[in-house]
């Protein structure tokens, strides 16, 4: 954990009584923890020496970054040697994280942990997007919302359609200002059709829109897509930046070494995914933050002496804790998952009056935040809109269960991402019979990530397997893991279908997901009992960062960046297992590299093909040694923690 200040004689009381209760929280935490209490020898290899290292890698990456721009060839992009080297100085960043930690806070200044993070991000935010399109949906959702056009209703690629389709008099025109936009601005227009799936409108809450408008206004309107691209990004690292902020702010309080903010400041997950890449998830985790951060100041000062004097204060920052938390859940969702965790720890030590305040004020402000897109989905759900092929048939990727009215020459890797850019922009716009590509109504983004985006999942894949029937579409032969026989899960999927009146097609996935998400619940109320019995604050954001942790391990969106929801909360996870994960994750970008190498062709002595073979096989090597390894570390703490249990004198 670093070490604690020292005391003088002209040390206060409370700062006295601050710092003691901390040092006892410490050793009891990290004896728990199983980290060393001896500080680490005097070496060659210090915590600057890593610091630089990191910083030259991203200049590596960033001189490298040129071969993923969009239409490079997909044979031409050095896939494995940036996965490669991203997993390398991840390795090395957790090599600093254990050394700042079983150090004097000597060891490095925390002006040296800022300068060398601000560092890292100023490089990579010049560099060109790895195996990424995300930030293209990022921008068009700005211009749509400077447009004054509602984006939960506006589909890019029927504006794409339009601006650069002459229309007949049996076409019945789109009245949007933003065809006429992506007629007069190319950057816009190129913008538009480089969104990936935009067959559907956006997904995103209007916190982020509000954030990515914001990016498009001081974007002037003579620059390029790449200038366009970085001041979007300069956007998203302000966020970062700024829960590098929070997370100083919350050390300190904890009376911890404030240095150890290098789990974040320095994580090259972190870098990758929103310096380089740009994901949009730096907005709630910052909102989340500051909300966890307030939070903890006033509900476990650091002197109890002067907790009733506070009682003024600390509604006023409980009140501010709920709306940033509805800011967070504003800018994406899955903050949600909190609130059992938080609303009993502020039941316990503040009261009913105060956890009744906090709850309502969270919930008004990511209500109101959610509320057009809530709408948009109402409306949707009114209108009882399809999507059809051809044939009137819903068209299904057949990997990821992903609906897209969209058909390719050549499909695309499934997923997230695209395998090639390039490929898009030989999509074509299908519709139904007789019908115009313009006046389709949209679908609801959200309810297709809900009920049909699975990426780099093994417990989901494990489960829907089982529950897929034998003659479905989706039920792959090299699915060698399905044990359960062809007639139980005929039965079950037949049953559902009549019940709910449901697609069969559907049925595996949302059953497990139901599945999932009843375990993931039973979780969230165990930790949330849990965490009203905690007396240290670090033993509560344990718990916080356990429901982030278990929420993304049970999802079937295992995507990298995703990890960065608990990331920040990675020094009080009890198992260090967890640390690992900032590096295995990496290995998703694994996947693109053997759509690209193989393709059609099957992997080395297997009989999978391209990207079959990481869904498959490498997937398991991801995800299952570090879950038995967690298992084993959990059992052994606990036979542990039995076997210090004194008997009862006879």
């Amino acid at each position: 954990m670093g070490r604690l200040p020292r005391l003088d004689q002209g040390s206060s009381v409370q700062e006295v009584t601050r710092v003691t209760r901390a040092r006892s929280a410490e050793v009891q935490f990290r004896a728990s923890a199983g980290v060393s209490l001896n500080p680490a020898c005097n070496s060659f290899v210090t915590p600057q020496l890593c610091g630089v290292m990191l910083w030259t890698g991203w200049v590596v990456l960033t001189l490298i970054s040129g071969s993923f721009a969009y239409g490079v060839p997909a044979l031409s992009r050095p896939v494995f040697t940036v996965t490669l080297l991203l997993i390398i100085l991840s390795t090395i960043h957790l090599l600093a994280v254990w050394l700042v930690r079983n150090s004097s806070d000597k060891s490095i200044t925390l002006f040296s942990v800022i300068s060398l993070a601000l560092a890292m991000r100023f490089v990579t935010i010049f560099s060109t997007p790895i195996q990424e399109l995300d930030y293209y949906r990022y921008m068009w959702d700005g211009e749509t919302v400077l447009a004054g056009e509602n984006p939960f209703r506006v589909v890019p690629a029927q504006i794409v359609a339009a601006a650069s389709t002459q229309l007949t008099d049996s076409d019945v025109l789109i009245e949007n200002s933003l065809v006429e936009i992506c007629r007069q601005r190319p950057r816009v227009y190129e913008t538009a059709a480089r969104v990936h799936y935009g067959e559907l409108p956006t997904i995103y809450p209007p916190v982020s829109l509000a954030v990515f408008a914001i990016a498009a206004a001081t974007t002037p309107e003579s620059a390029s897509l790449e200038t366009a691209t970085v001041i979007l990004r300069m956007f998203i690292v302000s966020f970062d930046v700024g829960i590098i902020f929070w997370m100083i702010r919350l050390l300190k309080h904890l009376g911890w070494s404030p240095q150890l903010v290098i789990s974040w400041a320095w994580c090259p997950l972190v870098v990758k995914e929103f310096a380089n890449s740009g994901h949009l998830d730096a907005i709630a985790v910052f909102f989340m933050v500051g909300s966890i951060t307030l939070l903890v100041i006033h509900l476990f000062p650091a002197c109890k002496s002067v907790v009733r004097r506070r009682k003024v204060r600390n509604l006023w920052g409980i009140t501010m804790s709920a709306g940033l938390f509805g800011l967070a859940v504003g800018a994406k969702l899955f903050p949600v998952v909190l609130v059992p965790v938080i609303a009993g720890v502020v039941l316990r030590r503040s009261g009913l009056r105060q956890c009744f305040i906090w709850i309502c004020v969270a919930g008004i402000t990511g209500v109101v935040c959610c509320l057009p897109m809530l709408l948009a989905g109402s409306e949707e759900s009114k209108a009882g809109v399809l999507a059809e092929s051809h044939d009137g048939a819903l068209v299904i990727d057949p990997l990821n269960n992903i609906p897209t009215t969209y058909q390719h020459e050549e499909p695309p890797v499934p997923g997230k991402v695209a395998m090639n850019e390039g490929d898009l922009s030989e999509e074509s716009f299908s519709t139904p019979n007789n019908a115009s590509p313009y006046n389709m109504p949209p679908r609801s983004s959200l309810k297709v990530f809900l009920t049909s985006w699975k990426m780099n999942d093994l417990i989901f894949m494990i489960i829907e397997g089982n529950l897929t029937p034998e003659q479905s579409q989706f039920q792959q032969k090299d699915q060698w893991f399905v044990l359960v026989p062809k007639t139980v899960r005929d039965s079950i999927t037949e049953m559902i279908r009549t019940r709910f009146r449901v697609s069969s097609e559907t049925v595996p996935f949302l059953l497990t997901r139901c599945i999932l998400s009843i375990a993931f619940l039973a979780v969230a109320i165990r930790l949330a009992w849990a965490g009203m019995k905690c007396t240290e604050s670090a033993d509560w954001l344990a718990l916080v960062f356990s429901t982030l942790a278990w929420f993304w391990v049970l999802s079937p969106t295992l995507n990298p960046w995703y990890w960065s929801w608990a990331l920040p909360f990675i020094l009080f996870a009890r198992h260090r297992v967890w640390e690992a994960l900032s590096v295995i994750v990496f290995v998703y970008y694994l996947r693109f590299w053997f759509a690209y190498q193989w393709d059609s062709r099957s992997v080395l002595w297997t009989r999978y093909q391209g990207e079959s073979f990481f869904h498959y096989v490498v997937v398991w090597f991801e995800h299952l040694p570090w879950m038995l390894l967690l298992a084993f570390q959990a059992m052994k703490k606990r036979f542990r923690a039995s076997s210090r249990t004194v008997s009862p004198i006879q």
